[in-house]
Order: structure tokens, then C-alpha cells, then sequence
């Protein structure tokens, strides 16, 4: 089954002629491909796989702790409420009925686009329990593609082991809070994010587009990610995005009843998402609006200069990973900036944490690795320490994300009471990594003595020797 897996993600995320993968090492050095082929070396697996295998231990032990299945615990073995809107909506739909008319389950409305409802129709093809597995095993599918998809853009061999290692990922990423309370909610997040990676991970073709437009439909930001190809001069993937996304619109228009009244007045009304003072509330303007305590025109002034100063950060960082082929970050920085700019995000839509970790392990090794060529330092232990000193980095930036079950005391949850910058400090952790890939990709073209409009073509592949 692995062998069958692994020739499919090769096939789906072959690179086309000419085009390697190379990434942005973010302490200046060369770009070196990870690729397995002919006279270069194998990606490191030994530290990735203890790593990961550690990590995996721990999240199984903090999720199968009796805490977890008590009442007042978090359980997510149940009907989770925004599973149950989804199915509810379906429900409604295939009875002819309005979605948008109060709320879907209990006081929960329906706040997504109508075509979203059109998708969830298939829900109540089977019975609530059954659905909802079925859901969650979706879910756990589409987390294992991104994560796998991810290190093959990398140029990580697709073959048993790197699948062996994007499920260890997998079941590691479930220490942070957005993919933990995805499962835990029943979101929708992770079906958007493999939707996404569908336009980013894969070989391009006159397809490419069309998950970004579906995800687009089913949720609206992920429309952001039309300008991140924009930015990629990807204008023939970014027209196709568009089309798809307005064609769910028609779609939608279409099938559901009042899909109207989504694009004349729910779209426009807050009240139906949630409070900007909520602690799962984490976007610029949630944060900004903590910090004051209140909102007015000083408050929505501010917010929208740290919109477009993490905008400009994050165009430029895009900018610089696209002349290096590394569309994983790409698409990773641009996840990371749509929850951070958008005006309502929940703690539970930072999925894109966990392709940024990994491009951060990856560019540990490469890193480690143009280190040890420029020193005349080769070796096995190269990329074990390139790997470890990647993790290393990626503990430190995901602090914040903890999920509850697996550190309480660092959540954004507890960290509410603790002053206006602790509780804040989810969001702005998120735009400090942006803003610091964004003063990379500067700092970057600055040395190499090019202007930021300015593109180059990648560096050739360099060859490294076998390792010994």
C-alpha cells in the first residue's frame, strides 16, 4: 500500500522540465535541492523520524488521557457543533428549505457561502454518527496528503518513507491548537488547506486553479490565495481560481433557496461569526481591538496599517520563496497572512502552521547543508543537525499554537488574563514570522543587488556528493 501511495504522490507532484525544487535558506546561503537522484543526496529521515516519532508518542498519550473523556473535558469523539451546522444545512437543502433564515443547530448559523451548503447536501446521505466518522477520516486524509505533499515539493523522495513520515506529521500536528480543534469542532479547515495544496504542491497544468476556486467558494478566504499567485506571476492559474470561484457562486445561486440574502446582508454581518473579543477570535483586527478594548476609527485606522505592512511583508516573502520554487512556503506564508488580515479568524484557522513547520525543517537541513559544503564539512550528521536545529526552531514558533490537551497553561486560552500583549500573542507571533520572512526576502535581494520587482531565474541545481 505504501509503494502504491508513494508512485501516485510522485506522479501528482512531479516537477515540470527544467524547473527544480530549490528553497529560501533564511540565514543567505545557497538554495540546495533535496532530490534523491543520480549523485545527490537522500533527504535526512533518522532525526526527522525520532523527531516526529517523539512527538507523535506525546500527542497520544496527552489525547487518550482519561481528562479527554469526561464530560467537561474535550472530547472529540462526539457530535461536534459546526459538523452538526454543516449537516444541518444539507438537511435543510435537500428539503428545499432556507439555510441562512436563524440559526442551524441550536443558536449556530449557517455563515458560510451557499455553495458550501450545496457540498454539505452529501452529509445527510448517511446518519449523523456515520457522517461524522466519515468526516474525520477525511479530515485525518487530507492533513496526511498536505503534509506528505509538502516534503515531495521539497524534493524529498515520494516513496515509503516520506509517506511514513508526512503521517508521523500528521499525528504530531495534532499538538496545536488549529488542527486539534478542527477535529474537535468539525471544521472544515483541513479539506480547505488540501484544496488549496491541490494549486501549489502538485505539477502545474490547465487544472491548476480550480482548488483554490472550490476552496475559495466554500469558505471565502481562501480567495486570498488568488493574489498570492498573482504574486508568483501565475496570471493564467489566478484566472482559472477566479472563474471556479464564480462559478460556485452561480452554483450556489442556484441551488439554494436563499443564497441571495448570503451576498446581501449575512456576508456583511459580524454578529453571526462571533465576538472580537472572544479568545478563539484570532485575526490583526481581534488583536487590535483587545489591545484598546473597544472599536472606533483610531482602532480600524491601525488596523489597517498593520494589514498592509504584513500584506507588504508577506508579498515580498512570496515574491522571493517563488524565485527559489518553493511553493510550499508560498502557499504556507500566504495561509498564515489570510488568517492574520482577514477581519474574523478563529484560533482554528492557523492549519497552515503545519506546512510552515515543515518548510522550516526543510530549510534547517538545507541550511546545515550549504553550511557544511562552504566549510568543506561533509557527513551523515549534516542533515541530522540541519533536521534537529530546524525542529528546534519550529518548537519555538509554535509555542503559542499549543493545543489545551497538550500544554494548558501556554494556550491562547490561558494566556487571556495574563495582560492585553499575552493574550495577543497568538497574533502577533503569526505576524512576526511574516514580517521576518518578509525582511529575509529584502535582505536577500538586497545582497544579490536586485530591486524587489525585479525577477530572477532560480540558481542552477547544484550536484552534491553521495553521502558517506
Amino acid at each position: 500500500m505504501y509503494r502504491v501511495l508513494a508512485k501516485l504522490i510522485h506522479h501528482a507532484t512531479a516537477l515540470p522540465p527544467g524547473r527544480w525544487c530549490s528553497g529560501l535558506v533564511l540565514v543567505g546561503t545557497m538554495s540546495l535541492p533535496l532530490a534523491a537522484q543520480g549523485t545527490h543526496r537522500a533527504p535526512p529521515r533518522a532525526a526527522l523520524w525520532v523527531a516526529l516519532g517523539a512527538l507523535s508518542l506525546i500527542v497520544l498519550r496527552r489525547d487518550t488521557n482519561p481528562f479527554i473523556f469526561t464530560e467537561k473535558g474535550l472530547n472529540v469523539f462526539q457530535l461536534s457543533p459546526d459538523f452538526m451546522v454543516y449537516y444541518s444545512a444539507g438537511l435543510r437543502l435537500n428539503a428545499g428549505l432556507d439555510i441562512y433564515n436563524g440559526g442551524l443547530w441550536g443558536f449556530l448559523p449557517f455563515t458560510y457561502p451557499p455553495f458550501a451548503g450545496v457540498f454539505f447536501r452529501i452529509l445527510p446521505l448517511f446518519p449523523p454518527v456515520g457522517a461524522a466518522i466519515l468526516w474525520a477520516m477525511l479530515c485525518v486524509g487530507c492533513l496526511i496528503a498536505v503534509t506528505v505533499g509538502v516534503l515531495v515539493q521539497r524534493g524529498w523522495r515520494a516513496d515509503p518513507g516520506t509517506v511514513t513520515l508526512g503521517i508521523l506529521a500528521a499525528m504530531g500536528a495534532m499538538s496545536l491548537a488549529a488542527v486539534r480543534e478542527s477535529f474537535f469542532y468539525g471544521q472544515i479547515n483541513l479539506v480547505l488547506m488540501l484544496l488549496v495544496s491541490l494549486d501549489f504542491l502538485r505539477r502545474r497544468d490547465r487544472l491548476t486553479g480550480i482548488g483554490v476556486g472550490l476552496a475559495a467558494g466554500l469558505k471565502l478566504t481562501p480567495a486570498f490565495f488568488i493574489v498570492v499567485m498573482l504574486l508568483q506571476r501565475r496570471f493564467r492559474d489566478a484566472a482559472v481560481a477566479t472563474g471556479t470561484f464564480l462559478a460556485t457562486v452561480v452554483v450556489g445561486l442556484v441551488m439554494v433557496p436563499d443564497a441571495m440574502k448570503f451576498w446581501t446582508s449575512a456576508l456583511f454581518d459580524d454578529s453571526r461569526i462571533g465576538a472580537l473579543d472572544n479568545p478563539g477570535a484570532q485575526s490583526l483586527k481581534a488583536m487590535v481591538v483587545r489591545w484598546f478594548g473597544h472599536e472606533g476609527t483610531s482602532v480600524t485606522l491601525l488596523w489597517i496599517v498593520l494589514v498592509l505592512v504584513v500584506l507588504a511583508a508577506c508579498a515580498v516573502a512570496v515574491i522571493e520563496a517563488d524565485r527559489h520554487g518553493n511553493d510550499a512556503l508560498a502557499m504556507a506564508l500566504g495561509g498564515v497572512t489570510a488568517c492574520l488580515v482577514s477581519p474574523f479568524s478563529w484560533h482554528h484557522h492557523w492549519v497552515w502552521l503545519v506546512p510552515l513547520a515543515l518548510c522550516i525543517v526543510d530549510l534547517g537541513v538545507r541550511g546545515a547543508r550549504a553550511l557544511a559544503d562552504r566549510t568543506g564539512r561533509q557527513g551523515w550528521w549534516v542533515d541530522q543537525v540541519g533536521v534537529l536545529v530546524g525542529a528546534a526552531v519550529v518548537v519555538g514558533v509554535m509555542v503559542p499554537y499549543v493545543s489545551t490537551t497538550f500544554y494548558f497553561t501556554l494556550t491562547y486560552w490561558w494566556m487571556q488574563g495574563k495582560g492585553p500583549l499575552a493574550a495577543t500573542w497568538y497574533t502577533w507571533q503569526g505576524a512576526l514570522v511574516i514580517l521576518i520572512a518578509g525582511g529575509v526576502a529584502v535582505w536577500l535581494r538586497l545582497r544579490d543587488g536586485q530591486a524587489m520587482w525585479l525577477r530572477r531565474k532560480p540558481s542552477p541545481r547544484e550536484k552534491l556528493p553521495e553521502p558517506e
